[in-house]
């Protein structure tokens, strides 16, 4: 498949200090990437290498196959994006902001394209009222069909949902996986909201302390092959005795087992077996939160003690 943006070995270095460390990625027409960590993790010097507001120390990026170093003009055009919240002109309309804008490109674009991005961002019946009186929520999604205009490659999102109800972030979610679908292009989204991009998300991407510790799928990180699974059973005490070799919590409703998912069938069939009364089995759904959750204090403990070497 085309790569829409390849990023190689990339460092950042302040002073003395390197603060990204070598980090390597690559996105793909129609998907939507995921980008967590922690904050002070490298998430914001990382966006702006991507945008050139920042220089790369070390390594490439590449956009579309040209370099955002060397060839900045012809790799930057082919990204739109939303760093922190959009800026509009409020005493003109939507549709009158986007014409405005439009008048930056060098190039034409065509005739119908303004009114694409506005059905595409769903905001038709609005789209000629002052945007002073836009919500948070329509002046996002202005904000996304101003970055959409020039049909770019690649979509950089930062905090798109920034400050939305819950309302208003289901709808940004449910724009950004159509417009990569729609529009065949990467979307590249930064949030703190993990639950939500669990649910945006077709691949995700966990940075701390300036490494890149993690890209998977959303659903192979949420799915692991070992299971937690809660049993309320009776007699308790046969129960712990029977499940002696798994690792094992008791908890004041019951007893929360980990076990590969393989071996959940013999498990089952081991209580039953010892005529064990089983109430309840229930395997508990991992979130992105504790798999975000894990490996971030995982890698951070790695990190200290490494540091304390």
């Amino acid at each position: 498949m085309k790569t829409v943006v390849e990023i190689i070995n990339v460092k950042k270095r302040i002073g003395k200090k390197e603060v990204i460390h070598g980090i390597s990625t690559k996105l793909f027409p129609g998907e939507v990437f995921g980008f967590l960590g922690p904050n002070g993790a490298g998430k914001t010097t990382m966006i702006r290498m991507m945008v050139g507001l920042t220089k790369v120390s070390e390594g490439q990026i590449l956009i579309n196959g040209h370099c955002i170093t060397t060839d900045f003009e012809k790799a930057v055009r082919h990204v739109g994006g939303i760093i922190e919240n959009p800026e509009m002109y409020k005493h003109l309309t939507g549709y009158e902001n986007l014409r405005q804008y439009e008048r930056l490109f060098p190039e034409k674009l065509p005739e119908d394209r303004v009114n694409e991005v506005i059905k595409l961002v769903g905001l038709e019946k609005r789209i000629h009222e002052k945007v002073k009186n836009y919500s948070l929520g329509m002046r996002q999604r202005l904000g996304i069909a101003q970055a959409l205009l020039h049909k770019p490659s690649l979509l950089i999102l930062d905090e798109p949902t920034n400050g939305l109800d819950p309302a208003g972030i289901r709808e940004i979610r449910q724009y950004i996986r159509r417009i990569a679908k729609e529009e065949q292009m990467a979307v590249f989204v930064s949030s703190h909201l993990l639950s939500e991009m669990q649910l945006m998300c077709d691949k995700i991407g966990i940075i701390q302390n300036g490494n890149l510790i993690r890209v998977e799928k959303t659903e192979t990180l949420i799915h692991s092959r070992t299971q937690e699974v809660f049993i309320d059973a009776s007699p308790i005490e046969k129960v712990q005795e029977l499940l002696n070799n798994y690792s094992c919590g008791k908890t004041d409703e019951g007893i929360i087992v980990r076990a590969e998912k393989e071996e959940l069938p013999e498990l089952i069939h081991q209580l039953s077996r010892h005529q064990v009364k089983v109430y309840e089995f229930t395997p508990l759904r991992k979130t992105l939160e504790d798999s975000f959750l894990q490996m971030t204090e995982e890698d951070q403990h790695v990190y200290t003690q490494n540091a304390s070497k």
